[in-house]
Order: structure tokens, then sequence, then C-alpha cells
């Protein structure tokens, strides 16, 4: 099993939003998917229930956990034979987030275009994931379309605090706010949408990244 954290000490920024959207692209391609939400307001835990409401199909899994907890659910999910759990973390100082980065496998790191409240919050995470010897990457979100100076001086930034950026960059796209409302996310909503696209190359990348092995195994929701 492999793990994602979704990390950074600034709200806003995304989280929710990347840990439901590769959640979904993970259960598309086959493998048994986990969302564990350590936000103590449980948009991804409200985005599940407003989810099995209106789908036949409940999948990805998602559930609340805490700090107390996670050890437990990872080495329950992993003994239920789930492929990738996904740990969407509070913003803030709290204890959630470095637990989370503690036991993953890699930590994705949000970063809104030209805010720098985002930029400010992603050397600690940083430091965070040097600590503990694991690897994070950047990923900037909220890009305006058609900017030709956002991503470049993103990359500057986290370059200078040592992070590589995703080579996948997010645009502001209403379909996200949308899709969310409906218990979905953007490739299901607007599957031919330019924001179904990045999330489709987003997944393409952490599949090489972690690295995550695609089978056809039947999704097992009892089993879970």
């Amino acid at each position: 099993m492999r793990t994602l954290a979704v990390a950074i000490n600034k709200g806003g920024a995304g989280k929710t939003m990347f840990a439901k959207s590769i959640a979904t692209a993970a259960t598309e391609a086959g493998l048994n998917t986990l969302v564990l939400d350590m936000d103590t307001q449980q948009n991804s835990t409200r985005w599940g229930r407003r989810r099995e409401q209106q789908q036949s199909n409940q999948l990805p899994l998602v559930r609340f956990t805490t700090e107390n907890d996670l050890a437990e659910e990872l080495e329950r999910a992993q003994a239920a034979g789930c492929d990738l759990a996904i740990i969407d973390t509070p913003p803030g100082r709290s204890s959630e987030a470095p637990a989370a980065v503690e036991a993953c496998d890699l930590i994705l790191i949000p970063c809104v275009a030209d805010d720098i409240d985002s930029f400010e919050g992603a050397p600690k995470t940083a430091r965070l994931a040097r600590t503990t010897g694991k690897r994070a990457v950047g990923i900037l979100n909220f890009v305006t379309p058609n900017s030709l100076t956002q991503e470049p001086a993103a990359r500057r930034v986290l370059e200078a605090i040592g992070i590589p950026m995703a080579p996948v960059i997010f645009h502001r796209f209403m379909v996200h706010r949308d899709a969310n409302s409906k218990g979905l996310t953007a490739q299901e909503l607007e599957p031919k949408s330019k924001a179904a696209a990045e999330i489709g190359a987003l997944w393409e990348w952490l599949c090489a990244e972690l690295p995550l092995t695609i089978s056809a195994r039947v999704h097992n929701r009892a089993a879970s």
C-alpha cells in the first residue's frame, strides 16, 4: 500500500480538492483507495457522505480520523488490501500534519498562485518532510488561465526552499466547486473539461512517482 499526504500550513490551498480528485482517479483506475480526513472541518468526509447519498458507487471510501487513530487506520487499510491511502490534513498549527507526513510515502504541497501566504506556508511542510526523510513536491493551484508569469515564479520560489514542483499545474476552474456540491469530482462531472485533463495528468505523474501498479481488481467495499 502506498500513502500520499496532502499538506501545507495554510487553508484554502486546495488540499481537499486534490485528495478527493486523486482518490477518484485511483478508484477509476481499479485501485482500492481510502481517503483519511484529518481536518476537523471534515470537508472530505462531508463530500463522501454526499457521494453516498447521490450515487450507487460509494467509492472511494472516506473516513475521518485523528492523529491517535491514524496508524491503526492505515494498518487496517493495508490488511484489507488497500492500494492507496490519501491523507487530507488540516491547515494551521496542529499535530495531525506531522503525523500524516511521518506515515506517508510522498507529500503533495499545494500552493496558490500569486498568494504569498501560501508560499510562506510551504517551508514549514518542507522542513517537516526533510526531518522525516520523506519526499515533498509542490503543486501549483488556482493559476489564472493564459498567465505566463505565475508558473515560472512559483517554480523559482519552490526551488529556493528545496522543493521541486510537479509538472502539472491546476488552473482556476469552477467545475471543481460545482462537482463538490454533488459529491463528485471535476473529471466525473465534466470528463472532457480542461480541469479533468489536469487531474488525469496529475494521476499519471503520481503513478510513476509513488509508484503505483494499476490492476484490474474489482473494488470490494466490505473488505475495506
